[in-house]
């Protein structure tokens, strides 16, 4: 007898039997497969590709909070994502192997940091989703995004771009040196001219003249005290992520060659330089996670609107005023966000 016959021969009651059996058994199998599929994309490990010029462990004060945040969104190192971190070894005209690299990873995500860092990475891909800590550049002016609210690209971040930042910078040397007249500008060509152009219209409406020293290398930020030569009476530093590598120097030469100086890294003051005014950085980072968080989970940065810095810090070192013999105004003391004595 065949295996048809056997089938056709087996009793009514039987043969609904074998047919619910196998019905269910296919059932089964799908509802498994449901579930394993499910189960791998719950597990599934993303990577983020984090890219700047200046290495890690320089960076460390900005990316804790940022991994912070991504933690508090669900997204653990090592139970579901990785991160994927490239730099140039402190040169940021040589960012574009770096940016390359992470896009032949395909990392799920870009998180460039500096201005340099964005351009690398929008450079490197139109298709990777690139989430961007700029706090120089205007993103719709430097063609990343259509407009803030809807970017319409492959770009999102938190962009700056504040003239009246670079402005308060002059105004609260001038509050603490009124006779100020001449200052030198440290300025990494790398970051772009807006802070800069910036710092030259507030300096021309308050009557102050500027020497722009450009710093390509660590070693020239010791050029700065032969500004107007050897009469500069204080100095703006102009951020990026090299001047964020040198705070420390930086505070050295100022307050060795008795410069008053401002920065809008926070690092420069704790390592008594005398005037931080800027964005609260450990904010944006976090401003950052959550926008990292966001495409992890799904969006797109075209749908994601391109925030600013909602937190701006105000930090006065008075054991350096004190140093340099400066009296400082009770207002500038009043307003401070972090008096260091």
């Amino acid at each position: 007898m065949t295996s048809r016959e056997a089938l056709v021969s087996l009793p009514v009651p039987r043969l609904g039997l074998f047919i619910r059996t196998l019905l269910a058994l296919a059932i089964l199998l799908l509802i498994a497969a449901f579930w394993m599929n499910a189960s791998w994309a719950q597990t599934k490990v993303f990577r983020v590709g984090i890219l700047n010029s200046i290495n890690r462990e320089q960076m460390r004060d900005f990316l804790l909070p940022f991994y912070q945040t991504l933690g508090e969104h669900g997204w653990v190192e090592g139970k579901n994502v990785l991160f994927e971190f490239r730099d140039s070894g402190g040169d940021p005209t040589r960012l574009a192997e770096p940016a390359a690299e992470l896009v032949r990873l395909k990392v799920d995500v870009l998180f460039p940091v500096g201005p340099a860092s964005v351009r690398a990475a929008f450079a490197g891909t139109r298709d990777i989703p690139i989430v961007a800590h700029d706090l120089d550049n205007d993103p719709v002016d430097a063609g990343y995004a259509q407009s803030y609210s809807k970017p319409g690209g492959n770009v999102t971040g938190v962009f700056l771009d504040s003239p009246e930042l670079a402005g308060k910078w002059v105004e609260l040397l001038k509050s603490i040196v009124p006779s100020l007249s001449r200052v030198v500008v440290l300025w990494d060509p790398t970051s772009g001219p807006v802070r800069l152009d910036a710092v030259r219209a507030a300096a021309a409406k308050l009557g102050v003249r500027l020497q722009v020293l450009e710093v390509r290398t660590p070693a020239d930020i010791n050029k700065a005290p032969s500004a107007f030569g050897g009469r500069a009476q204080a100095m703006i530093i102009v951020p990026s992520p090299m001047m964020w590598s040198l705070s420390k120097r930086l505070a050295q030469v100022a307050n060795k060659h008795r410069l008053p100086a401002i920065s809008m890294l926070v690092p420069f003051a704790d390592a008594g330089g005398l005037l931080v005014y800027g964005p609260d950085m450990p904010a944006t980072s976090e401003q950052c996670a959550v926008l990292v968080a966001k495409v992890l989970g799904g969006a797109k940065p075209s749908d994601l609107p391109i925030e600013r810095p909602t937190k701006f810090e105000f930090v006065l070192n008075v054991k350096t005023a004190k140093d340099l013999h400066l009296t400082v105004p009770p207002t500038m003391l009043l307003s401070a966000d972090k008096l260091i004595k």
